[in-house]
């Protein structure tokens, strides 16, 4: 039988069998008789209650009654913004978060399986405790630092030193002190919290503190390297300096301190010179994008300096003069990155007749086998129609917080001293500076103010990455400060109230995560 008879075959008998289960009903038969119905059972006995479902709130979602104060930007509508913790909330032991939120450290707790969040109140005086659980639900806080403390100050930006990355047994949260006392304070993430003690780093020295950035130890094996940033624009203006430790990677005692000089500088003819001794160069020195070889330069007896001796000293050894250095970071990744330092320096603004009105970035690449020697390109210039009038983004105003990943640098915006009329945005670029693109906005709601109206009144705080600790690609914690969010109830939430006339701070604040940014 050939093959298609033999499918044809099939095929029939498939149908016939096919048709007697689905062809219509056969003629109906004789009925039978209908049988008696069947005694109902007994009611089975009632089982107990039951626990109420709770289902386990995911990492990615609001923890706060007050939304995201940020808008995400078209290019990266992929990235959700979530609210962790505002000044609206109480956590379970009656803490509540105060405003001005900058500089921050984020760590695993060891005695469970959620994290620990270190975050600093800049115009509060206060540095706080946050416990978060597995999915990043804030459980309780406490106050590490309080105004309450001798040498009160401003604590700006802050970096975690973390043993297992920057080196030595015990980790370390650096926090900046940028007005009133100028000192950077190590603080233990895990004690007893002891609000009014002193943490001071003496061999740091006393500058205008904005943040100091340990390099972890790979970057120098043996030696201690803390990068920082001087937010300052009187007597030397703003420097960037460096403690060095020849005594293994965790000294914090021994050290010598550095301020950054040009050793080239633009000849005003698109070339480069060498500098003159014996005088002070600047920013204006530097064309936009072209990169100058730099040096550190010792200054004598540095960790016994008072602040205005500071300044003395770095104009006897000529350090190079920036407007107001702000927030520092260095690139992750490899031992190699990690010698590529970034920094934001904020301008004063137009018509202030300096020589950085809107604001500049710049990439510091350090010598592999000497920290003290390296070379430096300003990456980013918001001055395109003064100064140099040579940058690349009209937009930008008054970049501070910085935050660089493998691949990316993010800078953002404080536009409370001067701005070009838009709220505080923060930009992504490459490495480089290039391919600069807006990545999200504060947003300013007025019916958050007290009289239903404000201008561009919020900044950013610490952005940082923390998705090798959590497991998810992508994830960020960001600090906001929305200067505008201002109630009475905010003032004294960290133990300590000022009875001698200093202003007692009243601002809101707001601890937010990023899901899915681009590292």
């Amino acid at each position: 039988m050939t093959t298609f008879k033999r499918l044809l075959l099939n095929l029939l008998l498939l149908t016939a069998v096919a048709t007697i289960y689905t062809s219509c009903e056969v003629e109906d038969g004789i009925d039978g008789i209908d049988g008696a119905d069947g005694v109902n059972g007994q009611d089975g006995a009632d089982g107990e209650d039951g626990e109420d479902f709770t289902p386990e709130p995911e990492m990615f979602s609001d923890k706060s009654n007050l939304k995201a104060l940020v808008a995400m930007k078209p290019q990266f509508n992929y990235v959700n913004a979530y609210s962790i913790l505002s000044s609206s909330d109480t956590l379970s032991n009656d803490f509540k978060l105060v405003g001005a939120q900058d500089g921050a450290g984020f760590l695993k707790d060891p005695d469970s399986d959620g994290y620990i969040y270190i975050v600093n109140a800049e115009d509060t005086y206060a540095v706080s405790r946050i416990m978060l659980d597995k999915n990043l639900n804030p459980i309780s806080g406490e106050w590490l630092l309080n105004s309450s403390v001798a040498d009160y100050a401003r604590q700006c930006s802050g970096t975690m030193w973390e043993a297992a990355i920057h080196g030595g047994s015990q980790d370390l949260f650096l926090s900046a002190s940028e007005s009133i006392n100028y000192d950077v304070k190590g603080i233990d993430p895990y004690m007893t919290p002891t609000p009014g003690a002193d943490f001071g780093l003496d061999a740091l020295g006393e500058f205008s503190w904005e943040n100091a950035v340990p390099l972890p130890q790979v970057a120098y094996p043996g030696k201690t390297v803390i990068i920082g940033g001087d937010d300052d624009s009187s007597g030397s203006e703003g420097q960037v300096s460096l403690y060095l430790s020849e005594n293994g990677d965790d000294d914090l005692e021994n050290g010598k301190i550095y301020a950054l000089r040009f050793k080239e500088v633009s000849d005003s003819n698109g070339g480069k010179m060498a500098v003159t001794s014996g005088q002070i160069y600047n920013e204006s020195n530097l064309d936009f994008q072209e990169t100058y070889d730099v040096e550190f330069v010792e200054i004598p007896n540095g960790k016994n300096l008072t602040k205005n001796e500071m300044e003395d000293a770095c104009v006897a050894v000529q350090a190079s003069a920036f407007m107001r250095v702000e927030d520092v970071d260095y690139q992750k990744g490899s031992a190699d990155n990690n010698r590529n330092v970034y920094f934001a320096v904020t301008g004063r603004g137009p018509g202030a007749g300096t020589y950085n009105d809107w604001g500049t970035v710049y990439k510091l690449e350090l010598d592999a086998n000497n920290p003290l020697e390296g070379q430096l390109t300003q990456i980013v210039s918001g001055n395109t129609n003064t100064n140099n009038a040579d940058g690349n983004l009209s937009e930008l105003q008054s970049p501070d917080n910085i935050c660089v990943t493998e691949n990316f640098v993010y800078f953002q915006e404080d536009p409370n001293s001067f701005s070009r009329g838009h709220s505080a945005y923060i930009y992504q670029s490459d490495l480089n500076g290039n391919n600069t693109q807006q990545v999200l906005e504060f947003v300013v709601r007025q019916d958050l103010a007290e009289d239903g109206s404000t201008g561009f009144s919020g900044e950013y705080g610490a952005l940082i990455d923390i998705s090798d600790k959590v497991g998810v690609p992508g994830t960020f914690i960001l600090n906001l400060q929305p200067h505008y969010w201002r109630d009475d109830s905010f003032k004294g939430r960290d133990g300590h109230t000022f009875t001698d006339g200093t202003y007692e701070d009243n601002q809101g604040g707001q601890i937010v995560l990023l899901e899915g940014l681009p590292r």
